[in-house]
């Protein structure tokens, strides 16, 4: 999950990028614009967030943290920090849009997803891994799709792209409908 932060940056980006004629018009708060992204934090990545951390926590931290030694209550900051990144790529590219750093903009969202790619190509033995923190200091390790962490990450994935992809579109048209007045 830790990784997901460049993907929500990214993701943070994109939206701002695709709703650019409300965010010029009306301004980074405008509704519905930022209310869709709003609803994306508050459906779609919190409740992600939040299970992963709770219920594949050694999996979430990469097996790098203990989840054992970690409070159970830093979950909420956690779930807090992952919302406030895609809203904060949100507003940094509200800035960008409105003070006219289109290619600024699209530099920092290719960015922030080739962080994500290396980030995933440089974990890919941990992420393809489904064992506790001890079991993968000893080097036991299941397969991934053997157990119910593969099948959460498929779904979890699967509804994360479709919700994405519906935000995308609702704000390219309404941002078509604030170019056409």
């Amino acid at each position: 999950m830790l990784l997901t932060l460049f993907l929500q940056l990214a993701l943070g980006l994109g939206f701002a990028f695709a709703a650019r004629d409300r965010i010029r018009a009306d301004g980074p708060s405008a509704p519905p614009a930022f209310l869709l992204v709003l609803i994306h934090v508050g459906l779609v990545t919190a409740p992600v967030t939040l299970y992963f951390y709770a219920a594949h926590a050694a999996w979430s931290w990469l097996y790098i943290v203990d989840p054992e030694r970690v409070p159970a209550l830093a979950i909420v900051p956690l779930v807090v920090v992952h919302g406030l990144v895609l809203v904060g790529g949100w507003y940094g590219g509200a800035w960008l849009v409105r003070t006219d750093r289109k290619s600024a903009l699209l530099y920092t969202i290719l960015g922030a997803a080739v962080a994500f790619l290396i980030g995933f190509v440089v974990a890919l033995g941990r992420l393809t891994t489904a064992t506790s923190y001890a079991g993968y200091l000893a080097g036991a390790s299941g397969g991934l799709m053997s157990v119910e962490l593969g099948w959460a990450l498929l779904v979890s994935f699967a509804a994360s792209a479709a919700a994405a992809t519906y935000v995308l579109i609702e704000l390219l048209r309404d941002s078509r409908r604030v170019r056409a007045r």
